[in-house]
């Protein structure tokens, strides 16, 4: 049997956290390692994390994105992700530390939420295919919050650093992923299908541009009052976004065609095969 303070070369503990699983942590001012875990970190954004960070600091999507992320294409799924840029000083700091904390900390990603939790679904080789939450432990030495009497449980760790909202609003973002596993690590989707996952991943600006802005609404039956209210709420703007890539790149039936597109879509083949006994 594994001995549970027995950690990989990253830090992670080798065992399954679940919503009810109870561990010891506590982070604060106090602690002589406030602010050690803010630098030099690999952090994924997700699509609400952008959101909440762009506009507390009322940048656009395109200035925030410019500013403090670089993309990333993940290895496995080989689906592309934004992360956030480091300044480039000796320890490669997170931009938003300072000594006395995170000058951005009511709209921190959801991944320093979590910490010292991480959710399986972030780390690449651990996405489930069956949907199940499970979260693991990160134990790095630098680290005294372990050497607290405080317990917790995952959940009520979660409900402590306010990280339901965002799992809830990113749910659709980690169902594709999902789907995206389903279909097997060996099948990449077209350069195309990645643009599109890449702006609704990351750029809700972008993404609204589009919908109003293109031939988008002449193919796809959206309800006017869902229109009216993705024009400024960019929390339903980003779920319809997900629910699009479901239906554009998956097959999903959650936004549909337009009649008039679809029939096109199965007079294509007759065209076709018309076409090709016409050249014989």
């Amino acid at each position: 049997m594994k001995n549970p303070d027995e950690t990989y070369q990253d830090g992670i503990e080798p065992r399954k956290y679940t919503a009810e699983s109870r561990f010891k942590f506590a982070c604060h001012k106090g602690k002589e390692c406030y602010t050690h875990c803010c630098s030099d970190l690999n952090i994924i954004l997700t699509p609400y994390d952008i959101i909440r960070m762009k506009n507390r600091l009322g940048l656009t999507c395109d200035q925030f994105l410019a500013i403090y992320t670089k993309p990333e294409m993940l290895v496995r799924t080989k689906l592309p992700m934004v992360t956030l840029k480091m300044l480039d000083d000796d320890k490669k700091s997170c931009p938003f530390v300072t000594p006395e904390g995170c000058t951005i900390y009511e709209d921190r990603p959801v991944t320093c939420r979590y910490y010292p939790l991480g959710m399986a679904a972030f780390r690449e080789q651990e996405i489930q295919p069956t949907g199940e939450d499970f979260y693991f432990m990160v134990r790095e030495s630098h680290c005294l919050g372990f050497h607290s009497d405080k317990e917790w449980t995952v959940n009520e760790w979660r409900k402590d650093q306010d990280v339901e909202l965002y799992d809830e609003v990113n749910h659709g973002w980690m169902e594709l992923m999902l789907r995206k596993k389903s279909f097997g690590f060996q099948v990449e989707l077209s350069e195309e299908s990645r643009g599109m996952f890449f702006m609704v991943s990351s750029n809700v600006d972008r993404l609204r541009r589009f919908i109003f802005e293109s031939s988008f609404l002449d193919k796809y039956d959206v309800g006017k009052d869902l229109l009216e209210q993705i024009k400024t709420d960019e929390v339903a703007l980003l779920k319809f976004g997900f629910e699009w890539l479901q239906s554009a790149l998956f097959g999903a039936d959650k936004v549909k065609l337009k009649d008039h597109v679809l029939n096109a879509q199965k007079e294509q083949p007759k065209k076709a095969m018309r076409a090709a006994k016409t050249s014989r």
